[in-house]
């Protein structure tokens, strides 16, 4: 497997998903058996991307999404992201405000054959919460 075909695989989820709301992409990129590390979430991969997704868009729409950079080695890829949305609905625990936050976040998945089988995400929780008014911060 070439890090171009790593690369690929990895913007075609991504794009699939965050771009254009399709979970679908979920089974079709990852490994039912993937190992995946995001904050807050304890379960299969699958599950834990299906429940990280379903409160994302539960509560922002008008959602935009950028692929800020993409480095491969190996069998690793490194995506550096950027989404934007409304928040509409509850997030947790805050009530809609109607403002439009940014967050931003790096993923470094592993790739075996076609399929994602690791995955370590990382996102600026602290900025997001702060966009939305729930931090005394200074």
């Amino acid at each position: 497997m070439t890090t171009e075909k790593n690369k690929a695989i990895v913007r075609a989820y991504h794009t699939e998903l965050w771009e254009n709301g399709d979970l679908t992409s979920v089974n079709r990129h990852w490994s039912p058996d993937a190992k995946v590390e995001i904050t807050d979430f304890d379960s299969s991969a699958i599950d834990a991307i299906h429940d990280d997704v379903k409160r994302y868009w539960s509560a922002f729409n008008d959602v935009k999404t950028e692929i800020l950079a993409l480095i491969a080695e190996g069998d690793k890829v490194v995506l550096h992201w950027e989404t934007s949305g409304y928040h509409f609905g509850p997030y947790g625990d805050v009530a809609p405000t109607n403002k439009r936050i940014t967050m931003s976040g790096m993923d470094i998945l592993r790739i075996e054959g076609d399929l994602i089988v690791e995955c370590t995400s990382m996102w600026d929780g602290m900025s997001v919460y702060d966009q939305l008014g729930v931090l005394n911060i200074g």
